[in-house]
C-alpha cells in the first residue's frame, strides 16, 4: 500500500516537473514569437491603409476589403479546423506554415502596380494569418494551468505592444519620406515573418483532435450550450460596435474631405501609437483582472473604455482629444486583446476549447467582414458623428447582455 502511494506520489511529481517545464518553454518561446510578431502587426496596420489611401487611391470597396481582410480568415476558421483536425501536425507546425504563407503574401504585394492587384495580395495574407488564433488557444489551454493563463499570456502581448509602437513610429517616418518605400516595408515583414514562424516551431503542442461531426455538429453545440450562445451575442454587438470604425480612425485622420488632412506620422501616432502605449500599460492590469473577476464584469469594463473612447473621436477634430479618446480605445484593447484571445478557456468543456474558439472566430469573421463597408456607408452618407453614436447604441446593449450573464457560475474568477 505504501509502496502503491509512493510510486503515485512520484509519478504526479514528474507529471507536475513536466508541466512546469513545458509552461516555461511556451511563455519562453511565445515570447520571441510575440517580439516580431509585433513588429509584422504593427508594419502592416501601419502601412496598407495608408498606402492604399494616398499611393493607390483605392476605391471605398477595396479599402474596406482591406480592413476586414483578418475577419474574413475567422470566418473561415472552423473549416480550416475541422480540416487541420483530420491531419496529425503539431498545431505549432500549422502555425509556422501559415506565417510564412502570410510573409509571402505581403512580400508579393509589394511587387503590385494598381489598387486590386495590392488589395489581393494584402487580403490573401489576412485570411492565412486569421487561422492563427483558433489554434494558439489550443495551445494556451493544454500548456497554461486555469487560473493563471491571463497573467501568462500578459507579458508576452506587453512586449507585442512595445515593439508595434516603435514600429508604427519608424513606418510612419518612412511613409512621410516616400509612400513608396512601402515595398521596402514588405521585404522586412517578410523577413520578420519568417522570425516568427520559427519561434511557432519551438512552441510544444499536440495536433488538434478530429471534430466528429463536424462544423455542423459544433454550431450545434454553441447553439445548445446557451451561456455560449448569449456571450457570443453580447460579443456580436460589441465587435460591429468597433469594428465599423476601424478603417475610418484613419481615413477620417488622412482624408482631407473631414477637415483634418494629418501627416502620415500624425495618422499613425494618434491611430496606432497612443493606443499602442496605453495598451501597455493596460496589459499587466487586465492580465490580473481576467484571472481574478468575474469574466462578464471584465467584458463590461472593457466595452465601457471603448464606448467612451469612440464616441469621442469622432466628435472632436482637436488632436488633443483624439489623443485622449485613442488612449481610451487603446486601454480597452489591451483588455480586448486579452479576452478575445482567452475567454472561451474558462467556459469550454475540457477538450473543446479549440472548438469553441473556431465558433468565437467565425463570428468574429461574420461581422468583421461587412462591418467596414457599413462605416464607410454610415461615414460618408451620415458623417463622423453617426459612426461614434453608432458604437455608443451597440456596445451599450451588448453591456446590457453581459450584466444579465454575470450571474452564471462559469464565468465566476478562477482563483480567488
Amino acid at each position: 500500500m505504501d509502496k502503491a502511494r509512493l510510486q503515485r506520489r512520484v509519478m504526479k511529481t514528474l507529471l507536475t516537473n513536466q508541466e512546469e517545464r513545458v509552461a516555461s518553454d511556451t511563455k519562453k518561446y511565445d515570447l520571441w514569437r510575440n517580439l516580431f510578431n509585433g513588429i509584422v502587426e504593427a508594419s502592416y496596420y501601419s502601412s496598407v491603409l495608408l498606402v492604399a489611401i494616398r499611393h493607390f487611391g483605392a476605391s471605398d470597396h477595396a479599402k474596406s476589403l482591406i480592413a476586414g481582410g483578418s475577419c474574413l480568415g475567422f470566418l473561415l476558421a472552423p473549416g480550416f479546423l475541422l480540416l487541420m483536425g483530420k491531419s496529425s501536425i503539431p498545431v505549432s507546425r500549422i502555425c509556422a506554415l501559415l506565417t510564412v504563407g502570410t510573409g509571402t503574401g505581403i512580400l508579393l504585394s509589394s511587387t503590385a502596380n494598381s489598387a486590386w492587384a495590392y488589395t489581393c495580395w494584402v487580403l490573401a495574407a489576412c485570411v492565412l494569418i486569421g487561422q492563427v488564433p483558433s489554434l494558439m488557444v489550443h495551445v494556451y489551454s493544454r500548456n497554461y494551468r486555469s487560473g493563471e493563463r491571463g497573467r501568462k499570456i500578459s507579458g508576452n502581448l506587453m512586449l507585442s505592444a512595445v515593439v508595434g509602437a516603435i514600429t508604427a513610429l519608424v513606418v510612419g517616418r518612412l511613409l512621410d519620406d516616400d509612400l513608396n518605400h512601402f515595398r521596402t516595408i514588405a521585404v522586412f515583414m517578410f523577413l520578420f515573418c519568417l522570425c516568427t514562424a520559427y519561434f511557432h516551431l519551438k512552441i510544444p503542442s499536440a495536433p488538434l483532435k478530429p471534430s466528429a461531426g463536424g462544423l455542423s455538429k459544433d454550431l450545434r453545440h454553441a447553439l445548445k450550450d446557451r451561456l455560449f450562445f448569449w456571450m457570443l451575442t453580447g460579443w456580436m454587438l460589441m465587435g460591429i460596435g468597433n469594428l465599423v470604425t476601424i478603417p475610418l480612425r484613419v481615413e477620417y485622420l488622412a482624408n482631407p474631405v473631414y477637415g483634418i488632412d494629418a501627416s502620415n506620422t500624425i495618422v499613425l501616432s494618434i491611430t496606432l501609437i497612443i493606443p499602442l502605449v496605453a495598451r501597455i500599460i493596460s496589459i499587466p492590469v487586465w492580465g490580473r483582472v481576467f484571472d481574478r473577476f468575474n469574466l462578464a464584469f471584465v467584458r463590461i469594463a472593457i466595452n465601457l473604455f471603448f464606448l467612451v473612447g469612440l464616441f469621442l473621436y469622432f466628435q472632436t477634430q482637436s488632436l488633443l482629444f483624439l489623443c485622449l479618446a485613442s488612449a481610451l480605445i487603446g486601454w480597452a484593447t489591451g483588455g480586448g486583446t486579452m479576452a478575445w484571445t482567452l475567454w472561451v478557456t474558462k467556459i469550454a468543456p475540457s477538450g473543446r476549447e479549440s472548438s469553441y474558439m473556431s465558433i468565437h472566430s467565425f463570428c468574429t469573421g461574420l461581422r468583421g467582414v461587412p462591418a467596414p463597408f457599413v462605416g464607410y456607408w454610415i461615414i460618408t452618407t451620415l458623417g463622423p458623428s453617426k459612426v461614434g453614436w453608432t458604437s455608443v447604441i451597440l456596445i451599450g446593449a451588448s453591456c446590457l447582455i453581459f450584466l444579465a450573464l454575470s450571474r452564471d457560475h462559469r464565468l465566476k474568477a478562477s482563483v480567488s
